[in-house]
């Protein structure tokens, strides 16, 4: 798939939470409410189909202002760029020359990238289930959404004592994409520059809202 989901870019940025100090999965999350206002990052992603063989491997960065600005490139194999100012989300592709912006609300609609404001109570979209440890040394939270209509089924989050390193999104069709991250650095000054984006000349525009 040549695409990524725009929620799960926006799921990315939301969830990912780095208290050292945390106990437990769902105190790691908590933490990402009260102390990171920006963040850097590395990840590796693997998409898996609904019989759990591996379909296709993807590398990227990604940085994070909140509230509501991001930065989402992936760099291998192909490029593809997201970048979010706080009003609209700018989706382009140079392959195909070619942009689509949509609003941020109609962009995230009722899914977990609401969080992103950093406003809105987790329970109030989401069952949250701390899991039993799977033999590595992390700790795993699950996430399902209440509401029926969402595009993904669970969204599972594996922490170390130094925050989240491996996230699952498990969709629709029962596809897994699977996300590991690294180089991780918090609240370090970022430039606005990373959060605004001009069309190249040529480019087709097309409004998605």
């Amino acid at each position: 798939m040549k695409t990524i989901n725009g929620v799960l870019a926006l799921l990315i940025l939301t969830l990912l939470a780095t208290a050292s100090e945390a106990k437990s999965a769902r105190e790691h999350l908590d933490a990402f409410y009260k102390g990171i206002k920006t963040m850097q990052a590395g990840f590796v992603q693997t998409s898996f189909d609904e019989n759990g063989k591996p379909t296709q491997t993807s590398e990227g960065v990604f940085a994070l202002q909140r509230p509501g600005k991001f930065r989402f490139e992936y760099t291998k194999p192909y490029r593809q760029l997201y970048v979010a100012d706080g009003g609209k989300i700018w989706n382009y592709d140079p392959d195909l020359e070619q942009v689509i912006v949509k609003s941020t609300g109609s962009a995230l609609g009722d899914t977990p990238a609401l969080l992103l404001s950093g406003e809105r109570p987790l329970e109030r979209d989401f069952s949250i289930t701390d899991l039993k440890r799977d033999g590595s040394d992390l700790q795993w939270l699950e996430l399902r959404p209440k509401k029926g209509e969402s595009s993904f089924k669970s969204v599972r989050l594996g922490f170390s004592s130094k925050g989240l390193r491996l996230m699952e999104v498990v969709d629709a069709l029962g596809q897994t994409t699977r996300l590991q991250f690294r180089n991780i650095k918090v609240n370090k000054p970022l430039s606005d520059k990373l959060f605004r984006f001009t069309a190249p000349r040529g480019v087709d525009v097309i409004d998605g809202q």
